[in-house]
């Protein structure tokens, strides 16, 4: 029996923390909102006529990059989980993986089996989850016709900055690391009425659904080597728009390998003095 406790204990810690490898970013990842008006430099093509070569190529590429690492990596979690929790089970239970037996391992192959199932078939549900919401908007970026007349515009294409006068570039920026940076911190804390401040009411809503769907507790998520690019700004009579890239490594711990990442965000703010930035719409840039 008290062998049996460790090994159900064990396998018990091994779930726990592969679901955390079901942990998203802000946003879920996907593409919603007001598109933002201004096109990144990285989504610029090359040269006339090769806007879908372009996305071709990097539709492979990132199915490429997934299939490796799906391969070795996605099993890391669940393993990694398991053997945790074996330790913790035989500090606990004072040695109860001591003179296992065969019968002993084929039950935990069995549970971990079943185990593995779960989580498999819980990713495929939130990847079907994730298709419609992002392909139309990823078909709008890729299909987006040159700014500037008949040529495409070049890959390091500069910025258009029509701001007003009272705006601060470089603070702007900052500004919006931090931002970035909080608004993760609320989004694992699933503390929709702090990420209230930050966004659109059209954008409140989608993100209080898609919080809902990765439950009520606390994740966890790290996000490494973040930049930030203003890609415009435009100056409106309602409002004033502006278009920052983010790109960065998001991690489920520490010491997880993690998934590159591109999304452009659509900032808006109103006429007026001392209105807030707030974000409109999300796009994932590849």
């Amino acid at each position: 029996m008290k062998r049996f406790l460790s090994i159900a204990l064990a396998l018990c810690i091994g779930l726990t923390m592969s679901l955390d490898a079901n942990a998203k970013r802000f946003g879920g990842g996907k593409s919603v909102g007001a598109a933002p008006t201004h096109q990144t430099s990285q989504m610029a093509p090359s040269s006339p006529g090769m806007g879908s070569a372009a996305a071709t190529a990097g539709a492979a590429g990132a199915a490429g990059a997934a299939a490796k690492a799906g391969g070795a990596s996605r099993w890391l979690g669940p393993l990694a989980g398991i053997a945790a929790g074996g330790l913790l089970a035989s500090m606990f239970m004072g040695g109860g993986f001591q003179g296992m037996q065969i019968f002993d391992i084929l039950i935990m192959a069995v549970i971990a089996f079943v185990i593995f199932r779960f989580i498999a078939a819980r990713r495929r549900k939130q990847q079907e989850h994730m298709a419609p919401a992002g392909a139309p908007m990823q078909r709008e970026v890729y299909e987006q016709k040159p700014i500037f007349g008949g040529s495409a515009a070049p890959a390091a294409a500069r910025p258009v900055i029509n701001a007003p006068a009272w705006f601060n570039e470089e603070r702007f920026i900052e500004a919006a690391r931090s931002h970035f940076q909080s608004l993760q911190q609320h989004w694992d804390a699933n503390e929709m009425d702090k990420i209230a401040e930050f966004v659109t009411p059209q954008m409140l809503e989608f993100l209080k659904r898609e919080r809902a769907d990765l439950g009520e507790g606390f994740q966890s998520t790290y996000i490494d080597n973040l930049t930030v690019q203003l890609d415009g700004v435009d100056d409106r009579a309602d409002k004033t728009i502006a278009t920052l890239t983010f790109n960065g490594v998001s991690k489920n711990s520490r010491f997880d390998q993690g998934e590159v990442f591109s999304e452009s965000w659509n900032m808006e703010r109103p006429q007026g003095e001392n209105q807030p930035w707030l974000v409109a719409g999300i796009r994932q840039n590849g």
